[in-house]
């Protein structure tokens, strides 16, 4: 009787251990690579548009921003088996609203950065389940530099060739005013695990 009640016990521990999804863990080794693909793809998606404004001007790399990117941004995803893109609420392309999760995060890094307590390093990531299927998602701010403000800066830094090329472009374009070291949205990157 005894035998049966152990071989019992050990049979629905089995059955419960083998019916449920053990849950995935945000590892710091899944922390790096993922501040890794954020970083990479920031500095490719650079190098491409400082390439396009010294060898064809800066009128040339609005053009490039708005196709070339997103080509850029979609293939860089499929090769690494993730989703990214830039989000802001001060949105340029309409392709770069934030959803639901991104709206929170872009929040808590205006607040973080109001306090003057954004930094570089700052990050957040989160395991999201849906359906029974986890995703991380991971978001790094984005600062704006020196050359995003001949796009991005004040009516006075951006010529008026760039702002025609801008308004025929992005006829609803919220992406100006800013100055050097504003917070000017995130990278956004999913995963499935």
């Amino acid at each position: 009787m005894k035998k049966l009640i152990v071989f019992s016990v050990l049979l629905l521990f089995i059955f419960f251990s083998c019916s449920q999804k053990n849950r995935p863990e945000i590892t710091e080794e899944l922390k790096t690579a993922l501040r890794a693909e954020a970083k990479s793809f920031m500095e490719t998606l650079k190098s491409v548009l400082i390439k396009e404004i010294q060898t064809n001007g800066i009128v040339s790399a609005v053009s490039v921003c708005s196709d070339t990117a997103q080509i850029l941004t979609d293939n860089y995803g499929i090769s690494k088996g993730i989703y990214i893109k830039r989000v802001s609420f001060k949105n340029r392309n309409p392709m770069n609203i934030p959803d639901d999760f991104e709206s929170k995060v872009l929040k808590m890094f205006e607040e973080q950065f109001n306090k003057n307590q954004l930094k570089p390093e700052s990050e957040y990531t989160e395991l999201i389940e849906q359906n029974g299927v986890y995703k991380v998602r991971y978001m790094k701010p984005i600062f704006v530099q020196p050359e995003c403000l001949n796009c991005h800066g004040s009516e006075e830094q951006i010529s008026q060739k760039v702002k025609e090329m801008i308004s025929k472009i992005y006829p609803d374009d919220k992406a100006k005013g800013y100055q050097m070291g504003d917070l000017r949205g995130a990278v956004s990157i999913q995963k499935t695990l």
